[in-house]
Order: structure tokens, then C-alpha cells, then sequence
């Protein structure tokens, strides 16, 4: 009805418009002349009027129709590539993984994160289980060391930085219990993700952030951490025995009991971390900083502490036997009930330490360069 009172009212107003709205300047014995010229003008006036109407009608309706083109278009290519994720040829898989992973990229945020969350469940359905090791499997039958290439295609699309932008940010990625020894995840975005159990054992993080990831009671055995960032991440009961986490970033990190045996953390930042009761035994913390961490209860024996700064640090009851602490900065660190029988203290700044007895001293090595505490110089007649 609209659509007809348009049509029919347009010609109208274009032809009676300016002998309504203009009535007092129009002498119809003068149209002919001047007068003509203000009729033409407001005619072409309406006329312009209606025209930029339309053109944004147009506009709208192209729009729309673009929008379900899209959606039509992104649905065929969801449809396709579940079709693919189902065959039982790997190299067919795979390329239904790409193919969301480009849904993920290009695609609006909610379809984006259909995709992701579809990737999620093929992956933990493909995936080993590193859960089964306690729920009767055959000891005999060792679980692979290096993932299955559609699994590693799959691990990849999720965690691809420019990738996981595109996901709405509450899709939490949950790799939890599955066994991943041998990934690849270099600079991966692992933000807030669910890793607890999961064996990483020799995988490939460096560069990678986990900043808030929850890694409780995971294994990353000689994994590569290098350079990751672990802010506030969740390690407690973690085991990291051999792995290298060189200017790893471990600010506010939960590394309550965990095992850092022989680990590499040469310029790794732990302020603020929770070490209670961990095992850094034979781990190499070389220029790191441990400023205002918590090392109560830690076993550090053997561990390379030179140059790094553990300023206000809580060392009580911590076992430091044969620790190597050359140059390493201890200002107002806690040292009550430290076991230091062995420790190298040359050059070491323990100024302000709280709860180092002279007993304690005893056994350890200091020279000329050692800053005592409350002395404020050299312990003289010992040689380094």
C-alpha cells in the first residue's frame, strides 16, 4: 500500500508541489516567464529529493543482501569442511582444518568462534589421552612422542595468534589430559587456556603466552619455554625437569611444589612467583630475577643462583646446599632455617638478609667481595 501511495502520490507533488507550497510567488499570467524558473527548480528539487532516498534504500537493501550472500557463503564452507573432518584419509582432514581456520580468520566473530570451538572438540577427539597411562592402558604400548599431522594442523589453527582475535574471548581453549609430547607451538597464543594434566613433554613453546594458563600438574619435560611468557600462570605440581626456559617471563607464577629440576632459567623474571616446595635442584637461574618470590620450603641444591637478584625474596627453611650464589644480589631477603652447608656466597650482597646466623656462615664460601649482613663490608680470612 505504501509502495502505491508512493508511486502515484511522486508524480503529484512533482507536477501541483510548487503551486502548493509556493503559491504566493506564482502570477500564472507570468509562468511563461521568470515565475517558470522557481516551478522547474523546486520540481527538480523533489526530484533530487526522492532520487537520494532511493539511492539509500538501494544501499540498505544491497547491504542485506550482501550479509545473507556472507552467511549463505560461510554456512556452505562450515557444511564442506565438517564433511572433510570426517573422512578417514588424514590428508582430507587436514584440509577441512584449514578451511575453518580460514572461517576463524575471516569470518564474523560468532562464526569464528563456531569454527574454533568445532576445532576444539576434533582435536581433544583426536588427540592421545595422556589420562589413559592411569586408567588400565598397556604400559607396554608407549604413546607417541610426536603428534599426528592432523592433530598438529589442528593444535596450530587454534592457537595461531591472528587466529584466536577473531574468537570471542570467553571460548575458553581446554586441552586438558591430553598427551601433546612434541607439539609445535612456537609464539602459539595459549592466553587463559586449560592445560591441566597435559603432557607436553619436548614440546615446542618458545616465544609462546600463557599469561593466566592453567598448566596444574602438567608434564613439560625438556620442553621449550624460552622466551614465553607465563604471567600468572597456573604450574602448581607442574614437572619441568630439563626444560629450558631462558628469559621466560614468570611474574605472579604459581609454582607451588612444582618440579624444576635441572631446568634453564638463565634472565627468567619470577617476581613475585609462589616456588613453595619446589625442586629446582641443579636449575640454572643465572641473572634471574626472583625479586619478592616465595621460596619457603624450595630445594635449590646444586642450582646456579649467580647474578641473580632475589631482593626481599622469602627463602625460609630452603635448601641451598652446594647453590652457587656468586654476585647474587639477596638484599632483605628472608634466609630463616636456610640450609646453605656448601653454598658459594663470593661477591653476594646479603645486606639486610633476615635470619642468617653466624652458625649458618659457617660452612659456606664468602670472600672479600661478600657484603655481610649489618656490616655493611668484608668478612676478612676467607679465601674464595
Amino acid at each position: 500500500m505504501g509502495a502505491l501511495v508512493l508511486v502515484l502520490g511522486f508524480p503529484w507533488l512533482v507536477w501541483k508541489g510548487p503551486y502548493l507550497l509556493d503559491a504566493k510567488y506564482l502570477d500564472p499570467a507570468e509562468l511563461e516567464k521568470g515565475s517558470a524558473a522557481l516551478v522547474t527548480g523546486l520540481r527538480t528539487a523533489l526530484v533530487a529529493c526522492i532520487a537520494a532516498v532511493g539511492a539509500a534504500v538501494a544501499l540498505l537493501y544491497t547491504a542485506r543482501t550482501y550479509r545473507l550472500t556472507r552467511r549463505g557463503q560461510i554456512t556452505e564452507r562450515f557444511t564442506k569442511a565438517l564433511e572433510r573432518l570426517g573422512s578417514t584419509q588424514r590428508y582430507v582432514r587436514i584440509g577441512g582444518i584449514l578451511a575453518l581456520e580460514q572461517i576463524v580468520k575471516d569470518a564474523p566473530e560468532q562464526a569464528a568462534t563456531d569454527a574454533a570451538r568445532v576445532l576444539g572438540h576434533f582435536l581433544r577427539d583426536r588427540a592421545p589421552k595422556a589420562a589413559l597411562l592411569a586408567e588400565g592402558r598397556d604400559p607396554e604400548v608407549p604413546l607417541p612422542q610426536v603428534l599426528g599431522a592432523d592433530v598438529q594442523a589442528a593444535l596450530t589453527a587454534l592457537t595461531r595468534r591472528e587466529s584466536r582475535t577473531h574468537v570471542d574471548p570467553r571460548e575458553v581453549l581446554d586441552l586438558s589430559g591430553l598427551h601433546l609430547a612434541g607439539a609445535h607451538l612456537r609464539e602459539a597464543d595459549l592466553t587463559g587456556a586449560e592445560l591441566f594434566a597435559t603432557t607436553l613433554t619436548g614440546a615446542d613453546l618458545s616465544g609462546a603466552t600463557l599469561t593466566q594458563a592453567r598448566l596444574t600438574d602438567a608434564t613439560l619435560t625438556g620442553a621449550d619455554l624460552s622466551e614465553a611468557t607465563l604471567t600468572r600462570a597456573h604450574l602448581s605440581g607442574a614437572t619441568l625437569t630439563d626444560a629450558r626456559l631462558a628469559d621466560a617471563t614468570l611474574t605472579g607464577t604459581d609454582l607451588f611444589g612444582a618440579t624444576l629440576a635441572g631446568a634453564i632459567l638463565p634472565r627468567a623474571t619470577l617476581t613475585g612467583a609462589d616456588l613453595l616446595g619446589a625442586n629446582l635442584s641443579g636449575a640454572n637461574l643465572s641473572g634471574a630475577t626472583l625479586t619478592d618470590a616465595r621460596l619457603t620450603d624450595a630445594t635449590l641444591t646444586g642450582a646456579d643462583l649467580s647474578e641473580a637478584t632475589l631482593t626481599g625474596a622469602n627463602l625460609s627453611a630452603t635448601k641451598l646446599t652446594d647453590a652457587r650464589l656468586l654476585g647474587t644480589t639477596l638484599t632483605g631477603a628472608d634466609l630463616s632455617g636456610a640450609t646453605l652447608t656448601g653454598a658459594n656466597l663470593c661477591r653476594a650482597d646479603l645486606s639486610g638478609v633476615r635470619g642468617l646466623t653466624r652458625a649458618a656462615l659457617a660452612d659456606v664460601r664468602i670472600n672479600e667481595g661478600t657484603v655481610l649482613p649489618g656490616e655493611g663490608g668484608v668478612r676478612a680470612g676467607q679465601r674464595p
